[in-house]
C-alpha cells in the first residue's frame, strides 16, 4: 500500500466506457425523462466533504447549465462552473493506527492526497459542452470537469440514468477504466478509454460500476429515487485495489424534468500491499430557486462593479501628480538621515504612476541605490523603476537576462575580432527561432563558443558564433574585466534620455555636470550629463572614475 502514497503524487480518474446505458425490450413512455425548452437556465449548490486520515478536504461551488438545443431524443447543454477546494487538517486528533510517522510507521511518510492534484479542472471555473441523451447517457462532451476521489466530471453530477420506461427498479451495470499517471502527465484525466480526447495514461485498471435506482415515492412535482452503488477493481500483481460503494437519495422534477437534490454518502477504500486506507465522502448538491440564481448574479455583478470602481479610484490616485507639498515632503524624506521618512517616502514614492520621468524626484532617489541600509535600497529601486523609465527599462532587460527565457535579438552579431570573456552574458540561438541569455565559459579557437544558459535550468552548450550575439549595452556585466571596459569605450554608442539620438563618440570627462565627447567626425561637443540615457550616465561617471584615480596629479 505504501508505494501508491509514498512516492510522487499521482492523480486517479474514472471513465465511463458505456456512455449509453444499456437498453431494456420495453419502450414504453415515461415522466423520467430530460428534455428542455431551448435556452432554459438552471443551476446548483454543490459541496463535496472527503474524510481522510489527515485532512477534510471541502469543494463548494455553483455549477450552472443553459439548454443550447433539446428535443425527445437529446439535449445540448453548456456547463459553466466549478468548486473551490479548502482543507483542514486533522493533526490535533490522529485516527486510531495513524501514529506520528503516519499510517506506515517509522520512516514512512504521512498519508499525502493523491486524489487533490491541482490538474483536476472540476476544482477551477471551466466551460463544457455537453449532449445527453433523453435518458442521461453522454453521447458527447467538449471540455474537462474531472473531480478528485474517483467522482468523474463535476458538470455530468446531477444526471443521473433513467429508466427505459416505467420501471419501479432498474440497474446500470458498465465496465470502467481507472486511469493513474505521475506528475508528468498532465493530461491523462480521462484515459484512453474517452472518446473526447487523445491521451497517454500510465496505466489503466480495468474496473466494475453497478449502479441501482428505485423509486420510493412519487408525485406530480417530485419523484424520490434511492441510489446505490459500487465501483471494484480487482487485485492484479502490485496494482492497487478500489472498492467505493455507497447509497443516497436523488430527487427528479417531472414537470421541468430536472434533477432537484442529492444526497449521498461514498466509503473509498484502497488496497495495497495489504494495507487498506478508508475514505468517506460525501456528495450533496441542491438546484437552485430562480430568485436565488438571481441574487447571486446580483451579488456578482455588485461585487464586480465594486471592484472596477475601487481600481479605477486607486489607477486616479496613482497618477495623480505629486502636489507641491508633496512633492517637498518626499523630497525632505529622501534627503534626510533618518530612516524611517527615507522608506516612507520611498512608499509613497512607488505607489504612485506617473506618465513620464521626473528627473527631480529619479535623482533624489538614484543615490539611495547604494545605501547600505539594503531595505532602503530595494525600496529605492521599486520607486525608482516608477519615476525613471530609462531605470525601468533597463532594469526589466536586465531581469530578464537573468532568466531562462526568449529576449528580443539585439542584432549585435559577434565579428571575426569580437573578444569575449568568461561570464560575460550573451545571447544564443540553439533552437530555430528563440534567443536566450546565456553566460560565456570560453571563446574556443576552432570558432565555437562555449556558454552557459541562464535561469533556473542551467545547461551547457557549444555554439557556432553565428549563434552567438551580444547582449544590449544596457546589460550589466558584472564580470567585466576593466581593461575591456577601457577599450569598449574608447568609441561608443551614447544614446539621450528618450532613446531616440545616437551619436558615435569617444569620452572625453565631465565637466561642470556635462559629459565631454569627441565625435568620428573630429568635433567635441559638451551633453549635459542628465540628458544622457541612464546606462549612459553610469558608463560616463564610472569612465571619469577611472580617469580621475589615473591621474596622479589629482
Amino acid at each position: 500500500m505504501n508505494r501508491i502514497w509514498a512516492r510522487r503524487a499521482t492523480f486517479l480518474v474514472l471513465i465511463t466506457a458505456a456512455l449509453v446505458p444499456p437498453t431494456v425490450a420495453r419502450a414504453q413512455p415515461s415522466d423520467l425523462r430530460y428534455q428542455w425548452e431551448k435556452g432554459k437556465q438552471f443551476a446548483y449548490e454543490l459541496a463535496i466533504t472527503a474524510d481522510t486520515p489527515t485532512t477534510v478536504t471541502t469543494y463548494k461551488g455553483i455549477i450552472r447549465y443553459t439548454v443550447d438545443a433539446s428535443d425527445d431524443k437529446q439535449s445540448r447543454l453548456t456547463y459553466r462552473g466549478g468548486t473551490h477546494e479548502t482543507s483542514k487538517s486533522k493533526a490535533s486528533s490522529q485516527p486510531r493506527g495513524f501514529g506520528p510517522f503516519g499510517p506506515f510507521g517509522p520512516g514512512r511518510p504521512s498519508f499525502p492526497n493523491p486524489f487533490s492534484r491541482p490538474t483536476f479542472a472540476g476544482k477551477i471555473q471551466t466551460t463544457n459542452r455537453i449532449t445527453l441523451s433523453a435518458r442521461g447517457g453522454v453521447l458527447a462532451m467538449e471540455g474537462d470537469s474531472q473531480l478528485p476521489y474517483l467522482l468523474g466530471n463535476v458538470s455530468l453530477l446531477p444526471f443521473e440514468v433513467l429508466p427505459e420506461s416505467g420501471e419501479q427498479t432498474w440497474k446500470v451495470d458498465s465496465g470502467i477504466s481507472i486511469t493513474q499517471g505521475g506528475d508528468e502527465d498532465r493530461r491523462g484525466r480521462f484515459g484512453p478509454f474517452n472518446p473526447f480526447a487523445n491521451n497517454d495514461p500510465t496505466s489503466v485498471q480495468a474496473a466494475s460500476e453497478i449502479t441501482t435506482y428505485t423509486i420510493a415515492s412519487k408525485d406530480p412535482q417530485k419523484i424520490t429515487i434511492k441510489k446505490s452503488y459500487h465501483l471494484k477493481t480487482p487485485k492484479v500483481g502490485d496494482k492497487a485495489a478500489y472498492d467505493m460503494q455507497g447509497d443516497g437519495t436523488w430527487t427528479f422534477n417531472p414537470q421541468e424534468r430536472v434533477p432537484e437534490a442529492l444526497d449521498f454518502k461514498h466509503t473509498l477504500v484502497i488496497d495495497e500491499d495489504n494495507t487498506k486506507v478508508t475514505v468517506p465522502i460525501t456528495v450533496v448538491y441542491r438546484r437552485l430557486s430562480d430568485d436565488e440564481i438571481a441574487k447571486i448574479d446580483s451579488d456578482a455583478k455588485a461585487k464586480q462593479e465594486e471592484a472596477a470602481r475601487v481600481a479605477a479610484e486607486m489607477k486616479a490616485q496613482k497618477e495623480a501628480p505629486l502636489t507641491d507639498d508633496e512633492r517637498q515632503t518626499t523630497l525632505a524624506g529622501l534627503n534626510s538621515s533618518d530612516t524611517t521618512a527615507i522608506l516612507e517616502s520611498l512608499k509613497i514614492l512607488a505607489g504612485k504612476a506617473p506618465k513620464e520621468t521626473d528627473s527631480e524626484i529619479a535623482d533624489a532617489i538614484r543615490p539611495l541605490l547604494v545605501n547600505s541600509n539594503k531595505k532602503v535600497a530595494e525600496e529605492a529601486h521599486k520607486a525608482l523603476r516608477v519615476w525613471s523609465q530609462e531605470y525601468k527599462r533597463k532594469a526589466d532587460l536586465n531581469a530578464a537576462y537573468n532568466k531562462h527565457s526568449p529576449v528580443d535579438s539585439t542584432g549585435r552579431v559577434l565579428k571575426d575580432d569580437t573578444k569575449l570573456y568568461p561570464g560575460q552574458i550573451v545571447q544564443v540561438r540553439y533552437s530555430p527561432s528563440f534567443w536566450f541569455p546565456a553566460d560565456v565559459l570560453e571563446a574556443l579557437d576552432n570558432g565555437t563558443v562555449m556558454v552557459r544558459l541562464r535561469g533556473n535550468f542551467p545547461s551547457d552548450k557549444t555554439l557556432p558564433r553565428a549563434q552567438v550575439q551580444l547582449a544590449p549595452e544596457e546589460v550589466d556585466q558584472p564580470n567585466q574585466p576593466e581593461s575591456i571596459a577601457s577599450d569598449a569605450t574608447k568609441s561608443r554608442t551614447w544614446t539621450d534620455i528618450t532613446g531616440k539620438h545616437k551619436i558615435e563618440a569617444t569620452f572625453l570627462g565631465i565637466e561642470d555636470n556635462k559629459v565631454k565627447l569627441h565625435r568620428t567626425d573630429g568635433k567635441e561637443l559638451a551633453v549635459p550629463l542628465d540628458r544622457l540615457s541612464q546606462a549612459d550616465q553610469e558608463v560616463a561617471q564610472k569612465l571619469q572614475e577611472v580617469a580621475a584615480s589615473d591621474n596622479p596629479f589629482e
